[in-house]
């Protein structure tokens, strides 16, 4: 019997880490040394395919941000089935909201593919707010441009439903 595949954490160095920021398209708004600054809080992991990368109402606190590969989000329904709520790619994030608050995850990502994607620990994100507050802000300033973006595609999906 096989078992779930599993995320690896990669022994990458802060400069890999560095690298592969600058190359996503996440982190445009974000100069070189910022990127140095913020790749000495994450860590850089991948996933196979069918890997659960965090799993709706568990606690985990990080968020990824993909580097290479697909995703899946489900939600689960009140009949205990899944539906797909999205699929993210190259440069999309997922779990920024765990960062933000202490809420159980409001979904479940799998890796739809072979997947690369660096984490962000709320623990890390705290420390970074402590130490480095002007690239926390950053970070702050956008995730909120983007879950300003995610509720108006959702409240425009809802507004189409509705009619």
């Amino acid at each position: 019997m096989s078992s779930a595949p599993t995320v690896k954490i990669l022994a990458w160095t802060n400069q890999q880490r560095a690298d592969l920021l600058e190359q996503s398209a996440w982190s445009l708004s974000f100069n070189r040394s910022d990127l140095m600054i913020l790749a000495e809080f994450m860590k850089a992991c991948t996933g196979s395919p069918g890997t659960i990368l965090c799993k709706e109402g568990d606690n985990e606190s990080f968020m990824g941000i993909l580097i290479e590969g697909g995703v899946t989000v489900l939600k689960t329904s009140s009949d205990g089935s899944d539906s797909v709520v999205g699929r993210l790619g190259k440069d999309k994030s997922f779990g920024e909201m765990s960062v933000l608050n202490r809420e159980p995850r409001s979904a479940t990502v799998v890796a739809d593919t072979d997947v690369r994607l660096l984490i962000l620990q709320r623990s890390e994100f705290d420390r970074l707010l402590d130490s480095q507050p002007k690239v926390a802000a950053k970070i702050l300033l956008r995730i909120a441009r983007l879950l300003s973006h995610r509720l108006r595609e959702t409240t425009g999906q809802l507004a189409e439903h509705l009619a």
